[in-house]
């Protein structure tokens, strides 16, 4: 990985890292709340997350031993993208901790290599709508929109992009 000094190292997270996980997507959930962004749930059930970390599909960041990211690269999205071929790996729940720039920016390149080398051409993912800050942030990393869709109660921004 490129970036600060030190490397940024990833490992899959177990079973026994839910709750290192679902505090990590809350702390982060909490600051984008108080910044009036509406991403993510205030508290993250079970069911928002457990799954595809017993699938083996999240994995946590640290730098120099301390966790700063957790990310979720999984290889089908039928909510957001309906029913598709396997050409694409689809990130989920990237959560970086406050005061860690660049790590975003190393996830998704990590999530790149990752999906090229399983030998799919495209990475996908979505975000609320109205984030514009975070469509923007995307955009700048060579996503495109692929229109809008209604999950649940959410309308989500659809991005791919060419690895």
């Amino acid at each position: 990985m490129t970036g600060s000094a030190a490397a940024l190292a990833l490992v899959p997270a177990g079973p026994g890292d839910i709750e290192t996980v679902r505090s990590l997507l809350e702390e982060v959930s909490a600051w984008l709340l108080a910044q009036g962004v509406r991403q993510w749930p205030a508290s993250f059930a079970d069911e928002w997350f457990v799954p595809a970390l017993e699938a083996g599909h999240t994995w946590l960041a640290t730098r120099e031993g301390e966790l700063v990211a957790t990310i979720t690269l999984q290889w089908d999205d039928e909510l957001v993208w309906g029913p598709r071929p396997p050409e694409a790996g689809y990130v989920h729940r990237l959560a970086v901790r406050r005061g860690v720039a660049g790590v975003g920016a190393e996830l998704l390149a990590w999530a790149e290599q990752e999906t090229r080398a399983s030998g799919r051409a495209l990475l996908r993912l979505d975000c609320w709508s109205e984030n514009a800050r975070l469509r923007e942030y995307y955009e700048s990393h060579g996503f495109q929109h692929r229109g809008d869709t209604v999950e649940w109660d959410w309308t989500v921004s659809r991005y791919e992009k060419q690895v």
